[in-house]
């Protein structure tokens, strides 16, 4: 995305960090988990959205770090914990992640798609290759998301246990643009703490 255009969506006093093409880095990211615990409280499984912009640390911490524009699921439990620390998080009406058959290493298509209030999307992988079984890195660092409400920082700080991660091409539709980039195709257990 243009970098102004991006510029519009993030509070200025977060610096924008630009892909090596100067342009905006825009992210998406849908995942289907079995099951959650919320605040040690199990829930059911179900589809998660998220779109973001990647910006540069804002605390200086390494990792990769963005300004969360939109965050659903349709896992209610979820939406409305989280929809008590910000109006960015919503139920989504609908979600779907569907993969074929899961074979380590090979080709694969998957399709998903959330819709909520203030969001939409759909994405397609086509092809993609699994990831391979193992080796597990058991102490990955993830994105940090970062959000404000009544002009306090909020993030969401992910680790996770991930598998090997693949890549392949991701065709994503949202708002009437569609966009195609490489992606990550990966299987992890993540956990996430919110601070505030």
């Amino acid at each position: 995305m243009p970098l102004d255009a991006a510029r519009a969506l993030v509070p200025a006093r977060y610096k924008l960090a630009p892909g090596p093409d100067g342009l905006a880095q825009m992210s998406f990211a849908l995942y289907r988990c079995d099951s959650f615990a919320i605040d040690g409280a199990p829930a059911p499984g179900g589809i998660v959205g998220e779109h973001s912009v990647r910006i540069e640390a804002p605390d200086g911490s390494p990792g990769r770090h963005a300004w969360l524009l939109h965050h659903a699921t349709t896992v209610k439990p979820l939406a409305e914990g989280l929809g008590g620390v910000s109006e960015t998080f919503e139920v989504a009406q609908e979600g779907t992640f569907d993969v074929g058959p899961r074979m380590a290493g090979g080709t694969n298509v998957a399709r998903g798609s959330i819709r909520s209030a203030h969001f939409e999307a759909s994405w397609t992988g086509d092809p993609v290759k699994e990831p391979a079984d193992g080796p597990v890195d058991h102490n990955s660092k993830g994105v940090t998301f970062w959000l404000e409400r009544d002009g306090r920082r909020i993030t969401l700080d992910y680790s996770s246990e991930v598998l090997p991660r693949s890549t392949g091409t991701i065709t994503i539709r949202s708002g009437g643009a569609e966009s195609t980039a490489t992606g990550a195709f990966l299987r992890f257990e993540p956990k996430v703490l919110i601070k505030r």
